[in-house]
């Protein structure tokens, strides 16, 4: 499978029931939708689905590397901190740009997956506030 963000060729970080692929080029992941659910969901995040985003209809995203349709990029998180991933309309995959460069396993990728839908949901926010 390509990088949908700079065309070089993925590799899997695999687990026990779990496979990422990431680019070593640009440090981009690619998650199936139903393998990024389960992540969230262990992790006491809601689905993706309930996460919200809006959807950016001018930004050119790519192309799914697996059914060659145009990818939609969705933005979240708070406005003083937004965060974007790219998902494509026919299979639901997930893409996520270059700051996973340093996730090399699959539990590190994981860690930060968790971390970014967590921004992206402004968990993290309410979370250090009401630690405040």
């Amino acid at each position: 499978m390509d990088c949908p963000g700079c065309g070089v060729e993925m590799v899997d970080l695999q687990g026990d029931d779990l496979t990422l692929r990431k680019c070593g080029e640009c440090g981009g992941l690619w998650v199936d939708v139903s393998d990024l659910n389960r992540m969230l969901l262990h992790n006491n995040l809601p689905g993706l689905e309930a996460l919200g985003g809006k959807v950016d209809p001018d930004a050119m995203s790519g192309q799914c590397p697996d059914c060659q349709v145009d990818l939609l990029r969705v933005a979240g998180g708070d406005k003083a901190h937004p965060t974007t991933y790219d998902t494509c309309e026919s299979c639901g995959g997930v893409f996520l740009e270059s700051e996973f460069k340093d996730a090399t396993t699959l539990k590190d990728a994981e860690k930060e997956i968790v971390e970014f839908f967590r921004a992206f949901s402004g968990k993290a926010k309410k979370k250090v506030a009401a630690g405040a």
